[in-house]
Formats: structure tokens, C-alpha cells, sequence
């Protein structure tokens, strides 16, 4: 929110610097974001009235211009063309300064000394795009009251410094300048000026005869409306049209700009309707079932149900709390207009400038919350200011609906409970007095009980650790005594699933493998790039940030395959890749949460194969404790049909691996030979054994026996070797699968595999009596299983 240091010291006699007075202020809890002065470099730029225009005798497009600047008389030689004898303009003088830092001297234009120039309001570092075109393309023309020889930095306010100030979502109070003077005033502990309002005595209730209003939906606590008679539409005073514009808003007419002031100046939106263009004598706040309305702005919006409109009883004539609407605009011809001031519920403007994509200066202060008690100040504010300035005349009377009027809370704060709950000691009187520093009433209930009455300006207090906060701020932050923290204190440390995720990290890492941290989002197109069936339990977001990133993601596998076509895109000749994360999945159970399930997804391409990424596994799954894995057959659609397997521990799955299909190759335009595996991180930590033991070197020798066998083709190897170790007891210590042979002296359809065999017992050395019956065994459940032979 910008703020008008000038118009904040119309309220509070601020003395300190710009920069000193912002640090206060944040330090009380109101955030500074930066100071900024209009105009810093302008000096020596003077108003002067055009009294004589001749033209130049040496050039066609210049004019000499007599200009009178109350105790002097210059000559200025311009080509602007929207001078006149008359006008008042802003004269740069010799030795002058505009807002670019150039000095302005006098100069010879073909032959004729020029005193000066005339400036515009770029020259005198004003915001062009709050003026009209044509304003920002000439000379500035200055209203006819004002004085001359006045200093245009004091006139134009370009000496003031606006503030940027960050506001918290729940300090709609401060959504004003009195609000952020309520501030100012508290920090500095300086007395608040007060504003005039409409406070003559009115005998009649001359708005009866000409208008009535009807609340008919809550969502409008209270409906205020003053009637006035319009004596002239015109600019509006000076000093008015600088308030705005030093606050961002352009000023458009004398009417508007005062609606448009005391928005600024209390923080309460305000409308004016023209009375003629209602076409009706009531207005009925309610939702309606038309389908469009024409706003300010010229633009045709669909409106529902759900709006809540402003409305002459039968068509809506505003989008109540938001714009007003095109039908009932103050023009040159409006005689009579209705001043509304109302409150509306937050959370139904919110909607409804949400929906239509149009967030005013309006909206937004009732999108935060506006005090219903402003709508009545507000209007009689509104209506002083008309008066002043001549614009209109009153008829008498006011229209206040506000059917549930709200008490005003009160909160009792213990004196004991505060000092022992902020660490610091103050008595009584001092938390009375900040506390009456924030205009709150305070009553002294007893000697250590205080009841603070809260103003209506104030929602966001409801408990006694607000009001604690509230003297903290004013007592200040940096006054509170730095403590150490006291209690028990216990030693930090990690679970152990986060010391296992961190070892399976390391020994990836320790193999060359990169860590990447993907989103996890995924969409629709992205899953059917997998060239697989789309699951039912994927969850899709009720309001995604885009198509891209629409569906949770149910697999780690669509990331790492977009990180490899990342890098072989950025011309990587090769990669290695992991990534432990989760993944979603839909809840059978109704109402409650996604499951998260964590999986760990390896990848690489350009340097190894599938063998290799196998034999990663493998490593990874031994250092996990977790012996024989089988690598069966089978996979996701993803895979490529023949070079894909399913890992499993004892029975459970923990996984897939293989090479990508070459659809999905395409798809995500890979290199042509990418492998991955996906591994289920609960069953591998489930299945693992961390509690390792050492174990002696063996005392006794071990035995080697060869074994060659014949069996057909399709059977894996991966069987034999379960089968083999399952027959061999306690004695066989390893397996070696060392030669798989087909050529002659084997059957077509058959191949011949070859085990080295290791065994060992640990009590003693074994013989030929013990190990030939293994073999005998080992044998005989192979042939029984597979039909396989022993090789001759």
C-alpha cells in the first residue's frame, strides 16, 4: 500500500526523518518496504501565469511567451502547442533543476533569450500514466486559482515521500492513511488530529421521498446512502487531484475523486450513483439471475447466482463491493447522485472477483475485511468534503440500514500471566498506557487485571496473546532482554529408515550414480507416453497449475526418463541417475488420504547395459544385507518384452528392471538404449538386515566341486541356482554359474550350464561322504523338476 507522508502529517506531527520515521514504524510492526521521494532532484521551478504570446521572428514553430511570476516578469521562448494567454504553468527558472537532473539555464533560441522553460509533468517527475494522453504530451496547465511564484514542490507535493508499506492479511485496519496514522501515533506516542464530517442539524428526512433501500441477502451486514443534489461536474481542486495521484489514482472528477479520497483516506470503499439512471426509487442488495452486466470499464461480464449485485430492484446497476456499472455512471448530466457506503462479507467479494478476474481497489480492501461502523463516517465524510469543494448540495437525510449491529468484544489480560508469558516486567499502568496508545479502552478491574475493550477497526484481536503482542510492538522488539533457553535439551539424531535411505544414497553415489529431485506432478499425455494403461488409482488435483502438471504422480519412472532426455539433449554422451521419492496412489478407502508410497528408480544410458545396471542392484541389495534376489521374467509395458525382469526377496516383489520399449524410446525422444529400474523402498528396508555381526575367518579348508548340466533352453538360470542352493543344507558357502555352452554334442533345444560349487563346514573338514550326497540330492530334484541330465 502506498502512503503520502504529507497527508499522513495532516494527522500526526511527525518530526523525524523519512528513513528514521520507517524504521520506527516496522519496528512497531507495520513493515517498511521503501521510501520514495516524487520528485528529489526538482528545484527552482516556479508557478507563472502566461500574460502576453507573440510569435518568434525567426522561426516558424516557436512562440515567445510574457510570463508573470508575481514579483517579476520573464520571457520564455517554447514550441508548446497547448499554451494560451492566461494560462498557469510550472516556469523552470535559470539555475532550475527538473526531474532528470538537468539545470535549466537561460538560452538563445534563433536570436531571442529565453528566460527558462515551461515543463510538463515528466519534467517535473510526476507518474505520466495517471494523466490523460493529451496532459502528458504538453505543457502541465495548472488550475486558474493558483497563486504565482509558488515553488511547484510545495504546490505538486514533489518533495513528499511516498511509503510502500507491506501489510499482513489480517490488519485490514491499516488498509487506510487514518489507519497506518493510527500506527504512527502509537509508535511515536503523538497526539491523532481527528477529520471534519457532515455534521450540520437536519430537520427533514428529504431521502425518503426520493429513494429506499432493502438488504435482502446477509452477505451485506450494512447499507448506508446519502442523497446529494450535483451543482457542477467538474476537475477537482488541486490539492485533492495531488492526494490522489500521490497515492496511485488517477483523479477523473470532482465527485469520483472524492470517493476515491476518502477510500484512501479511511480505508471504506464508496460509489456514487447517478439517481436519474436507477430509473428506480429503491435499491435492493441481492443476488440475482441475470446473466451480464456492463461495468465502468466498458466491459460485458457474466454474472451468476453466486454475485451478490446492488440493484434497482429488477436489473443489477453494480457488482456490489467491486465496480459499479456502466448504467448508472455519473456523467456531465447527472443532477442527483446516491453516495453509497456499505459493508459487505469478504469471503463473497473474494468469490466473486475471483470468478470474474477483476480485483479493484475496492475489492481488495473488503477482501480483507472492512469495519461496518466506517460505512456510516464514511459517508458523512464524503459528504463534507462534496460541500467544500462546492460540488454539491444536500438533501436532507440518511439511510442506514444495519440490522445486526455487532458488540464490541472485550478481553481481560492478567498483568502476572503477560510479564511471565513475554519474559519482561512491567506494571500495570505502563500496559494501560500502551494499550491506550492503540485506542483501545482500558478499564483497571483489579490490581493486576486489565479490561481491554477492542475497537470495532480492530477483528484480529480475540485473545489475550494479542493483546500481548500488541504491547510487545509498542514497548519494542529490540527492548525485550536476549535470554537463554532454558528446559531439557536431548540429542539429535536420525531414524533409522533416514540412516538406511542415506546408505542406500551413498553406495549410488559411491558408484557414480547421480541424485535428482523431480516434481511430483505428471499429466495425463506424460503417462501415456509409458506406453501403459492409465491406472485407476491415480490422483488427479482439483486445481492444478496446468495441464503439464494435473495427476500425482503414481511412478518415478516418466521423471527419470525426462532427465535422461534432458541430458542426451544437452549433448551428455552418457548418465547415471537415482532418485528416492514418492510416489501416489488413490485410497480404497473412502475419506481417507492418497497413500504415499516411496520407491527408489535407478537409470542410466551411453555406458553399460542391462547387465550392468543389474549387477548395481545386485550390489546395492548386498549391502543391504539382503541375500539371492530372483530376477524373474516379466515387467511393466514400459520394458522392452525381452529384456525385462521382476526382482523378488523370498517370495516378495521389490521391483522391475530393464530396457526401455522402444514406443517410449520415441516418445520421449531417448537415446536408443536406456535401462531402469524402480525398486519398492518399504520392501527393501522390510527385507534387509541391518544388525550385521562379524563372523571369524574360517578355520577349515573348503571343497570345490564342478557341476555341469543339460536342460532345455527356456528354463532360467536363475531357478537352477534357487533349486541348488535349497538342496545343499548348511554346508554349500557359494554358487558360481562359470560356462553356459550350446553347439555339439548337445540336443538342439537344450543348453548345458556349469556351477562352480563352495562348500564348507565351520566345525570341521569335510569329506567325500558328506558332500557326494548333496550332489546326489541336488541332482535328483533337478531331474525331478526340470529333467535335467548330468553332463557327461
Amino acid at each position: 500500500m502506498l502512503v503520502s507522508l504529507n497527508w499522513l502529517k495532516e494527522f500526526v506531527d511527525i518530526k523525524m526523518s523519512p528513513y528514521d520515521f520507517g524504521e520506527a514504524l516496522t519496528m512497531s510492526g507495520t513493515k517498511v518496504e521503501t521510501l520514495t521521494v516524487v520528485a528529489e532532484q526538482v528545484e527552482g521551478i516556479l508557478t507563472g501565469k502566461i500574460t502576453k504570446i507573440e510569435a518568434h521572428p525567426n522561426a516558424d514553430k516557436l512562440i515567445v511567451c510574457t510570463v508573470d511570476l508575481g514579483d517579476k516578469e520573464l520571457v520564455i521562448v517554447t514550441a508548446a502547442k497547448n499554451v494560451f494567454v492566461g494560462a498557469i504553468v510550472p516556469v523552470a527558472i535559470d539555475g532550475a533543476v527538473i526531474a532528470n537532473g538537468s539545470k535549466i539555464g537561460r538560452s538563445d533560441f534563433r536570436g531571442l533569450i529565453s528566460d527558462g522553460m515551461f515543463c510538463s509533468i515528466e519534467e517535473l517527475g510526476m507518474n505520466s500514466d495517471l494523466f490523460a494522453k493529451e496532459i502528458g504530451e504538453g505543457i502541465l496547465i495548472l488550475p486558474d486559482n493558483t497563486p504565482l511564484g509558488i515553488d511547484t514542490r510545495e504546490l505538486l507535493w514533489l518533495d513528499d515521500v511516498i511509503i510502500d508499506v507491506e501489510l499482513t492479511a489480517n490488519r485490514s485496519d491499516c488498509q487506510s492513511i487514518i489507519g497506518i496514522a493510527r500506527e504512527a501515533s502509537a509508535t511515536l506516542d503523538l497526539p491523532m488530529s481527528s477529520f471534519a464530517t457532515y455534521a450540520a442539524a437536519e430537520t427533514q428526512n428529504q431521502i425518503d421521498d426520493y429513494l429506499s433501500v432493502k438488504i435482502a441477502d446477509p452477505a451485506c451486514p450494512r447499507y448506508v446512502a446519502k442523497m446529494l443534489k450535483v451543482k457542477t461536474i467538474e476537475a477537482s481542486p488541486l490539492w485533492l487531484q495531488v492526494k490522489l495521484l500521490n497515492s496511485g489514482v488517477r483523479p477523473i472528477n470532482n465527485i469520483v475523486d472524492v470517493t476515491n479520497l476518502v477510500m484512501l483516506e479511511l480505508g471504506q470503499p464508496l460509489h456514487a450513483f447517478d439517481y436519474h439512471s436507477l430509473q428506480s426509487q429503491e435499491i435492493v442488495i441481492q443476488r440475482t439471475t441475470d446473466k451480464q452486466i456492463v461495468t465502468l470499464d466498458d466491459k460485458e461480464r457474466e454474472i451468476d447466482q453466486t454475485m451478490l449485485m446492488i440493484t434497482n430492484g429488477k436489473a443489477p446497476v453494480a457488482i456490489a463491493g467491486v465496480m459499479g456499472g456502466a448504467n448508472s455512471e455519473i456523467t456531465e448530466k447527472t443532477s442527483l447522485i446516491v453516495l453509497e457506503s456499505a459493508n459487505f462479507n469478504k469471503a463473497s467479494i473474494r468469490l466473486t472477483a475471483k470468478q470474474l478476474g477483476l480485483r479493484t481497489e475496492a475489492s481488495a480492501r473488503f477482501e480483507k475485511g472492512v469495519d461496518p461502523e466506517l460505512a456510516g463516517i464514511a459517508a458523512l465524510r464524503a459528504t463534507q468534503l462534496l460541500l467544500e469543494i462546492g460540488a454539491c448540495e444536500v438533501i436532507e437525510g440518511l439511510i442506514d440500514v444495519y440490522p445486526n449491529v455487532a458488540p464490541l468484544k472485550k478481553v481481560n489480560l492478567d498483568i502476572n500471566w503477560f510479564n511471565a508469558f513475554v519474559g519482561i516486567t512491567l506494571t500495570i499502568d505502563e500496559i494501560k498506557a500502551m494499550l491506550s496508545r492503540l485506542f483501545f479502552k482500558v478499564e483497571k478491574i483489579s490490581d493486576a487485571i486489565l479490561e481491554v475493550e477492542v475497537p470495532s477497526f480492530r477483528p484480529d484481536i480475540e485473545l489475550k496473546e494479542d493483546l500481548a503482542e500488541e504491547v510487545v510492538r509498542i514497548f519494542g522488539y529490540d527492548m525485550i532482554p536476549g535470554t537463554i533457553m532454558g528446559g531439557e535439551t536431548m540429542v539429535g539424531g536420525k531414524t533409522p529408515v533416514q540412516k538406511f535411505e542415506d546408505a542406500l544414497k551413498n553406495i549410488l553415489v559411491g558408484q557414480g550414480y547421480y541424485e535428482t529431485l523431480t516434481s511430483s506432478f505428471t499429466s495425463e499425455k506424460r503417462l501415456q507416453g509409458l506406453n501403459s494403461q492409465l491406472g485407476d488409482d491415480l490422483i488427479a488435483l482439483i486445481n492444478p497449475l496446468g495441464e503439464e502438471n494435473s495427476i500425482m504422480r503414481g511412478s518415478l519412472i516418466g521423471h527419470q526418463l525426462e532427465v535422461i532426455a534432458l541430458n542426451d539433449s544437452r549433448k551428455n554422451p552418457s548418465g547415471r541417475f537415482f532418485e528416492l521419492s514418492y510416489t501416489y496412489h488413490k485410497n480404497d478407502k473412502p475419506g481417507e488420504l492418497p497413500i504415499e508410497e516411496k520407491k527408489l528408480a535407478i537409470s542410466s544410458y551411453g555406458s553399460g547395459d542391462y547387465f550392468e545396471l543389474k549387477g548395481m542392484v545386485e550390489l546395492l541389495l548386498t549391502h543391504c544385507g539382503i541375500q539371492y534376489p530372483q530376477f524373474i521374467a516379466g515387467g511393466s509395458d514400459f520394458l522392452h518384452p525381452g529384456r525385462k525382469a521382476e526382482i523378488f526377496v523370498n517370495g516378495r516383489r521389490l521391483g522391475e528392471i530393464g530396457e526401455i520399449h522402444p514406443i517410449v524410446v520415441k516418445h520421449y525422444q531417448l537415446p536408443k538404449r536406456c535401462y531402469v529400474c524402480q525398486l519398492s523402498f518399504e520392501a527393501i528396508f522390510d527385507c534387509a538386515k541391518t544388525d550385521n555381526k562379524f563372523t571369524d575367518l574360517p578355520k577349515f579348508p573348503a571343497s570345490n566341486r564342478d557341476l555341469a548340466i543339460v536342460l532345455k533352453s527356456e528354463i532360467p538360470a536363475a531357478v537352477i541356482e534357487t533349486t541348488i542352493r535349497n538342496n545343499s543344507g548348511e554346508i554349500l558357502e557359494s554358487i558360481e554359474l562359470f560356462d553356459v555352452y550350446t553347439g555339439a554334442q548337445i540336443p538342439d533345444g537344450y543348453k548345458s550350464l556349469a556351477y562352480a560349487l563352495n562348500f564348507r563346514h565351520h566345525e570341521r573338514t569335510l569329506n567325500d561322504n558328506d558332500i557326494s550326497p548333496v550332489i546326489d540330492q541336488i541332482l535328483c530334484q533337478l531331474k525331478q523338476s526340470f529333467d535335467a541330465q548330468l553332463r557327461e
